[in-house]
């Protein structure tokens, strides 16, 4: 999990926002087994086991991002690693729901990432994921505007100039700031067009939708832009802007 999910979800509990997201399509299924992709630390897994579910992570085998597991007590037992091509270390039709949060914009290739949720996924299962929209106006990791869409060296640099920084950037000079920055646009994050993600998942997936008139209802009461646009989201014009300039919510059917 990233500092990006605070800024889609403040505090909202994702088992809540999956739960509001699902109950017109038949629910979670009790008990079911729920897979959180790019895992993080386990916050919203623990949610889900706490919940009644049999939840795991999985992310990948890089040692920053998950440097915190041999302190948890579910490490071992619910968190996993992706092997170095990116496979799933899980049955093929073993998993009932799949989330993630703030992760597909990090995904640089999809391709893989979504065969592998496909594989798992039992037949008629859905998977969820929340990441921030194309268009935002200020990128949530490099804080540069509109920085999903524009990556351009010397718009990166004039910002690290201006002495913007990230929460890992505290105390890092222009120069230094700029050169991660940029390296990490290149490298770090991926945003593709509307077009593109549907295209990515309809492989895949049989049925594929974006669910953000159900996300903003069930994060009004942490989230102030959620509070904003909930009375309007179901305009098909906010709708798209919201889909564009904030949040994603992409659903899918397999």
């Amino acid at each position: 999990m990233s500092d990006t999910l605070e800024a889609a979800t403040g505090n909202q509990s994702m088992t809540l926002v999956s739960h509001a997201i699902m109950a017109r399509r038949g629910g979670i299924p009790p008990g079911g087994r729920v897979l959180d992709f790019g895992c993080g630390l386990g916050r919203h897994v623990r949610e889900f086991r706490a919940a009644g579910y049999d939840a795991v992570g999985l992310d990948q085998p890089v040692p920053q991002l998950t440097k915190g597991w041999p302190d948890l007590p579910e490490g071992g037992e619910s968190l996993y690693f992706s092997d170095e091509t990116g496979n799933f270390p899980f049955a093929s039709s073993s998993f009932d729901f799949c989330f993630s949060t703030s992760v597909f914009e990090h995904v640089m290739r999809y391709d893989k990432p979504i065969t592998e949720i496909a594989r798992v996924l039992k037949p008629d299962a859905w998977t969820l994921h929340v990441f921030p929209a194309r268009w935002r106006p200020i990128e949530p990791h490099i804080f540069t505007p509109f920085g999903g869409r524009f990556q351009h060296p010397a718009l990166i640099s004039l910002w690290a100039k201006l002495g913007i920084r990230n929460s890992w950037q505290k105390g890092l000079d222009a120069t230094e700031t700029a050169s991660r920055n940029i390296h990490y646009s290149r490298t770090g994050i991926n945003y593709p067009t509307q077009q593109q993600i549907v295209r990515a998942f309809s492989r895949h997936f049989r049925y594929v939708t974006f669910a953000e008139r159900e996300f903003v209802a069930a994060t009004r009461e942490v989230s102030r832009v959620s509070a904003l646009v909930a009375p309007t989201i179901s305009w098909p014009a906010v709708g798209r802007l919201y889909r564009g300039f904030h949040t994603r919510v992409v659903l899918a059917r397999k």
